[in-house]
């Protein structure tokens, strides 16, 4: 039997159709080398694990091309482009939705962003008419990516030109702070937090993917996004599967994360401001596997379990906390789909579970339920 490999089971990829949600059943092979070299590299380069023979998970539509509206804002007197993933507002998000005709999250974990771990945004409430939410000038953002002030959270602080004043567009914050010490403007800051990374600034953009060639293989490095569209307003970024904590099927975006390594190998922004919410409710747990049965997650092996997912608001955020599950015998693992799964696993002792980078492992990746990745399914 040396060097021959035994097929031990075929199981067929099936779909059930359930509450209007295809479910996939994964086909998995399982491989017994006589001999080889167990050793395997994540895709960061830099951490070899070494395991048993194990099985191999192929899910459908691993990686999916979507299209999500983009928004112009101001910076520095420089144009900036946006998405909308998320909002703690009820009514901020359903008027983003409205807008775009892209869901947007209703995310109410984001009002817990400490202090200096979110950027702001001054939205006009009157003035000049434009394509800013309200219906008025563009909202000016207070940082870029590659500042140190910059996050992809803002709060929003509401700008009102005041009665007898000449409104004129605004293009920069030190130009709202200085109507508002001329007393032509009034800024009242709220309590709201958007999530809305910047794909495209002055002076640079988030990584054009060079392989836009996209199937169920393709590898999860090398740049997240396909296409910024500023003629149309479209970005076109990679939706990856997942599980929600009941099994449901999900798909996120990554847009920023932090430290830089994990980001660079993304082909992501760098956010250092988004470790401010490791440890805190808006950091929600998501779980990858780092050994086990091989497949498309981020270190290639099965696809990550989230800790909540957008149905249930109340628990759930778009940034992420990263703990690695490592099965203490490889040549056991089998495929885990909820929470329940991942706990009874840790319970009997199969499975260890440790915080990324000490905890500080912090990912950007808004979820996405399979109706808004279908409906915005890149043409």
């Amino acid at each position: 039997m040396a060097n021959k490999t035994v097929l031990i089971l075929v199981a067929a990829a099936a779909a059930i159709i359930i509450a209007g949600i295809a479910v996939a059943i994964p086909s998995f092979t399982q491989q017994t080398p006589a001999k080889q070299n167990n050793s395997s590299t994540n895709p960061q380069g830099n951490n070899t694990i070494s395991e048993a023979p194990g099985s191999v998970l192929k899910l459908s539509r691993t990686s999916i091309p979507i299209d999500i509206p983009l928004r112009k804002g101001f910076y520095d007197g420089n144009d900036v482009f946006y998405v909308v993933t998320d909002a703690s507002d009820k009514s901020v998000a359903s008027l983003f939705t409205n807008q775009t005709g892209f869901n947007v999250n209703y995310a109410p974990l984001l009002s817990k962003s400490p202090e200096g771990s979110f950027a702001h945004f001054f939205v006009f409430k009157n003035g000049v008419k434009g394509d800013g939410p309200l219906g008025f000038q563009n909202s000016v953002a207070d940082a870029q990516p590659g500042e140190a002030a910059y996050s992809p959270l803002w709060k929003l602080n509401f700008v009102e030109w005041k009665s007898g004043m000449t409104p004129r567009v605004l293009k920069s914050d030190t130009e709202v702070a200085d109507s508002a010490n001329k007393g032509e403007v009034t800024i009242t800051q709220s309590e709201i937090i958007v999530n809305c990374p910047f794909v495209k600034w002055s002076n640079g953009s988030m990584k054009i993917r060079e392989d836009q060639n996209i199937n169920d293989d393709s590898p999860y490095v090398g740049g997240q996004v396909l296409k910024i569209d500023t003629d149309k307003m479209i970005l076109t970024t990679l939706a990856h599967r997942g599980w929600g904590p009941d099994g449901k099927t999900i798909y996120y975006s990554v847009f920023d994360a932090t430290p830089d390594m994990p980001a660079t190998m993304m082909g992501v922004l760098s956010a250092p401001l988004d470790v401010k919410l490791a440890g805190t409710p808006v950091a929600v747990d998501l779980f990858q596997f780092m050994n086990g049965i091989k497949g498309s997650g981020p270190m290639g092996f099965q696809a990550g379990i989230g800790g909540a997912n957008p149905d249930d608001s109340a628990k759930y955020s778009p940034i992420w906390k990263i703990s690695f599950i490592q099965w203490k015998d490889p040549s056991q693992a089998r495929v885990l789909e909820n929470m329940q799964d991942v706990n009874a696993m840790l319970s009997n002792g199969s499975i260890t579970l440790t915080p990324a980078m000490e905890g500080k492992h912090v990912v950007n990746c808004p979820f996405f339920n399979v109706e808004t990745v279908t409906g915005h399914m890149s043409k």
